[in-house]
């Protein structure tokens, strides 16, 4: 911690700033120019895009959630509903680091984590910074961003390292850094789909992977973290490991789970590509929340599911907006399949339809292009929104006693964060509809074994005002035992172990153990979490948030 006599000293700092090619840089809050210069040019730059992901993910002194930028109330931030307004009283770094690493390479990486090792300092790792848990903040720690490993390659053969299996075909090569969007247009090139998840600055091989990674084709190929084959990590001592089936048979398909933040930094994410054999074909309607639709839409999950058909469904507070794709270039296909949604949206007496099409789209980036304004109204950034979410076991939708349970705790939930919320997001619910239909074996991943028999994803958010929603209650009794997705969890999540990783929790922190055994990768509820940590404390309503430091690497605290 700053200002404890192991605290490293100026020359130390220098000398490995030298090491790193100049790379350690001082961190500073995305914010600030709008505190030192507020008609300036930079402070309309960030203004402009203070609410939206694309906006963020470049920039180092941010993240998604305004929640996890600031320790109670000390940060820089602006008013989500009007950022010509500071609601900062001054600008400070809250979460954020004091110094952080911007990695090019895997010596910055295996510098970076040697010097925490000998140094004995807390270290934190953030990518693009959509984490809703939090993890991409620590404070007081040195942070090491990997943002800017962004290699991307496509092999039509490959082999494993170490293996004398036979070659695989059509491999993905991509660095943590790279983007979704940046990532399937890559891909497209070569006539290759990839899962990738809603919104497009999200890392891939990153946290969206490490946690699972659904999307639109869930129903068709699985998760993301299904089509990993090989990873390339360094490990806390600083050495890089090649990480697959044969090289580790004890890890394996654990690490691509537990890489995240858990056991090493990720370098490289490699994963089966799927032939682009198929278009994107999508229904996309705009209407009134009613309770009669969410009904609807649940009655029709089961044979939406055995039909790979993949949903996201946002409820706003005065409207839905619903899409259902099918990976197939066959539109009659899903026309026939969603008829019975189709003919009952129609006829229904209190729904004002504004949008009602069926389109095929050749590419993923034409579909992205497509759905943006849809998306665009869907989970706001640049706002504290903390999350409650659930899987919901396809057995829940086999008949109508059990769907109304679902639909009434959906209801409560839109009620709840209506009542709780403060601004944007508020009264919003999501319900995504992307099940791994064809990877009922969770043998091979380390994720939640909950992941493979869960029909849809409940979200809800707002700018909460209490520490836990009434819907979050309601749905753990639905469905005990369930798990979520921890990139979109509630961050108070008690039962956090069964939650987020189910019967594979004490498998993961074996592997933990073994790879990290001194414990260098700690985060909010990752794997080996343990409670009363001093880094954790802004995840309370006051903490030790970051202490500035001058250049003798002396705390400078506020007068």
């Amino acid at each position: 911690m700053p200002g404890t006599e192991c605290w490293p000293t100026s020359s130390q700092w220098q000398a490995l700033n030298k090491t790193l090619d100049g790379n350690l840089k001082i961190t500073q809050p995305w914010a600030k120019p709008c505190f030192t210069d507020p008609e300036g040019d930079a402070c309309k730059t960030v203004q402009g895009g203070y609410l939206y992901a694309a906006s963020r993910a470049p920039q180092y002194g941010t993240v998604e959630n305004l929640k996890w930028e600031m320790c109670g109330k000390v940060g820089c931030e602006l008013n989500s509903l009007d950022p010509t307004e500071l609601a900062s009283e001054q600008c400070a770094l809250g979460r954020l680091w004091a110094y952080y690493v911007e990695a090019h390479n895997t010596e910055h990486i295996s510098t970076t984590l040697k010097f925490v090792k000998d140094n004995n300092i807390r270290l934190s790792i953030k990518n693009t910074g959509h984490d809703h848990l939090g993890r991409s903040t620590s404070p007081n720690s040195l942070a090491l961003w990997t943002f800017n490993l962004k290699n991307l390659e496509y092999r039509e053969s490959f082999e494993l390292s170490n293996c004398s299996a036979d070659s695989l075909s059509n491999i993905g090569v991509i660095g943590a850094g790279a983007s979704a969007s940046a990532t399937y247009q890559f891909f497209e090139e070569h006539s290759m789909h990839i899962t990738v998840g809603a919104v497009g600055s999200v890392g891939v091989g990153g946290g969206f992977a490490m946690g699972g990674g659904h999307g639109p084709l869930g129903p068709s190929y699985g998760l993301m973290v299904d089509q990993a084959v090989e990873m390339g990590v360094v490990i806390a001592d600083g050495q890089q490991l090649t990480i697959n089936q044969c090289n580790n048979p004890d890890c394996s398909g654990l690490c691509a789970v537990d890489v995240a933040a858990h056991i090493a930094v990720l370098l490289n994410y490699n994963f089966k590509a799927t032939t682009e054999e198929s278009a994107l074909v999508d229904d996309i309607r705009d209407r009134k929340v009613l309770c009669d639709v969410i009904t609807s839409l649940a009655a029709n999950q089961t044979v939406w599911y055995k039909n790979k058909i993949a949903g996201y469904n946002f409820f706003l507070s005065n409207s839905i907006i619903s899409l259902q794709i099918l990976p197939s270039t066959d539109l009659d296909a899903l026309k026939s399949v969603t008829k019975q949604w189709h003919d009952f949206l129609a006829a229904h007496p209190g729904l004002n339809v504004t949008m009602n099409e069926y389109i095929s789209h050749e590419t993923c980036t034409a579909y992205a292009e497509y759905v943006a304004r849809a998306l665009a109204t869907n989970g706001p950034v640049g706002v504290g929104i903390p999350e409650a979410t659930r899987l919901i076991r396809n057995t829940f939708f086999d008949n109508s006693s059990s769907i109304d349970s679902i639909v009434s705790a959906f209801l409560q939930g839109l009620e709840t964060s209506r009542e709780l919320g403060a601004g944007l997001g508020s009264g919003s619910g999501q319900i995504y509809g992307t099940g791994p239909a064809n990877h009922d074996d969770n043998s091979e991943t380390g994720v939640n074994p909950a992941w493979r028999n869960y029909g849809w994803e409940e979200i809800h958010g707002g700018i909460f005002l209490a520490n836990q929603t009434q819907d979050e209650n309601q749905r753990y009794e639905l469905t005990p035992g369930g798990g979520t997705y921890t990139n979109e969890a509630l961050w108070q999540e008690e039962d956090w172990e069964q939650t987020f990783f189910g019967g594979n929790y004490k498998k993961l922190l074996e592997v933990k153990k073994k790879y990290d055994s001194d414990g260098m990768f700690k985060c909010w509820k990752c794997v080996g979490w343990e409670e009363n940590d001093p880094f954790d404390s802004c995840y309370g309503n006051s903490g030790a948030a970051t202490i500035p430091l001058d250049e003798s690497q002396k705390p400078v605290r506020p007068a």
